[in-house]
């Protein structure tokens, strides 16, 4: 398996719990096979409010690589991760 790093921003740790509240994060970034992405996770929960506010706006709902997790915190964003590799889900990730 090629090798990765998933990096979190400086601090993370201070506000990890209420990231995880929140239900989201988008500023997390993989580095893959020479490539950085830019990774947004949700939880089911706050994906599905996200999704009603945006179409009840009139609009529509779209997240460039978008990765739906458990709960919102490092293990399962790391988790996930590994697991996007493992299955070859990374060539469908829009490169920075």
């Amino acid at each position: 398996m090629t090798e990765h790093s998933l990096d979190f921003p400086q601090g993370y740790e201070k506000y990890a719990s209420e990231v995880e509240s929140k239900g989201w994060f988008g500023d997390v970034k993989l580095t893959y096979s020479g490539r950085r992405y830019r990774l947004t996770f949700y939880d089911p929960v706050r994906l599905a409010q996200e999704i009603d506010s945006e179409i009840q706006r009139g609009g529509i709902f779209f997240e460039p690589n978008l990765v739906v997790v458990r709960s919102v915190t490092r293990p399962e964003m790391e988790n996930a991760v590994t697991q996007l590799i493992e299955r070859g889900g990374v060539s469908l990730l829009v490169a920075d």
